[in-house]
């Protein structure tokens, strides 16, 4: 790993790089279960769940945190957590979104969508389309102000954000205050340059990239489907301002810049945060310089967008 000149505070992550083979999934999804489990909510927060069936006569669970002290309507941020459509959430994700709740003063839905194998494209991105509808519906019963919802989402979580984005702008519909994209997935043809630079970098690589997209596309003919990979949609006029995070050492970091670059031509106001010497996930490490970095930026983007102080 030495030809990267990795951050030294996440050199170590490199340990926790998998192997491109789906007969990990079960164990991994086994120790992601329990250490979301063991992750505490912050005693500063409400959680409440909320079971939403789906159109497919299943179910998902939406998972809200709320500051406990807040004004009579707040801002709300649906989060989609990056998973590589086949991993549970991380107890990260968890940490994350508490900190999203508390220092930008919104509540967070996080959506635990259905996952592949077992449920391919369509199934994660109509959970996440549904979710985003569930939320829109029942803003004033859940005390949240309609004109300040935003969608955010890591990895393969951002590309579902992206992508709910545009069928809401797709329909007519009343879209998102903002889109809140970390290190996301946006390409499914993988052919960027640091696609193909990075098959060895820690923790995720292009060849596990490959795995990702060979589980949740079954027809190789969604690969061309924006609402499987955002940059497959031809118009990116009309949508939400963006805030998008990319990693100096990421597989992804080439298709997030250039996402950024679609939606600035097309007018979109884009904000982009490259984190140097980050790898995908650098923020699994909760503290550490990058991650106090990464935090202040996020914070600040979050609350320009929902107008808080």
């Amino acid at each position: 790993m030495s030809k990267y000149s990795i951050h030294k505070e996440i050199t170590w992550l490199k340990f926790l790089t998998l192997p491109a083979s789906p007969v990990i999934i079960p164990p991994v999804n086994a120790v992601l279960k329990t250490l979301h489990t063991l992750t505490r909510t912050d005693s500063d927060l409400n959680e409440q769940h909320i079971k939403l069936n789906t159109n497919d006569d299943e179910s998902i669970r939406l998972t809200i945190y709320s500051p406990k002290i807040v004004s009579k309507t707040t801002p709300c941020l649906i989060y989609l957590y990056g998973s590589a459509y086949f991993m549970t959430p991380n107890y990260h994700h968890k940490k994350w979104a508490m900190i999203y709740a508390r220092e930008a003063r919104c509540k967070v839905v996080f959506v635990n969508y259905s996952l592949s194998p077992a449920h391919p494209f369509p199934t994660p991105f109509l959970d996440c389309y549904q979710a985003a509808e569930w939320v829109f519906d029942h803003a004033e019963r859940l005390n949240i102000d309609p004109d300040r919802i935003a969608v955010g989402g890591d990895s393969s979580g951002g590309a579902l954000a992206a992508s709910v984005s545009i069928m809401r702008r797709d329909l007519g519909l009343k879209n998102f205050c903002f889109q809140f994209l970390i290190y996301p997935v946006t390409d499914g043809k993988m052919n960027s340059p640091s696609m193909i630079k990075f098959s060895d970098t820690p923790l995720w690589t292009s060849k596990l990239n490959k795995m990702m997209w060979s589980l949740y596309i079954k027809d190789p003919k969604d690969l061309d489907n924006k609402f499987a990979a955002p940059m497959e949609a031809v118009d990116f006029s009309s949508l939400p301002d963006a805030y998008i995070e990319v990693c100096e050492f990421d597989p992804l970091r080439d298709e997030g810049l250039l996402y950024a670059d679609e939606l600035n031509k097309a007018g979109i106001k884009t904000e982009v945060s490259l984190v140097p010497g980050a790898i995908h996930g650098f923020d699994m490490m909760m503290n550490t310089s990058l991650m106090e970095v990464a935090e202040n930026r996020r914070i600040a983007a979050l609350k320009a967008a929902f107008s808080v102080n």
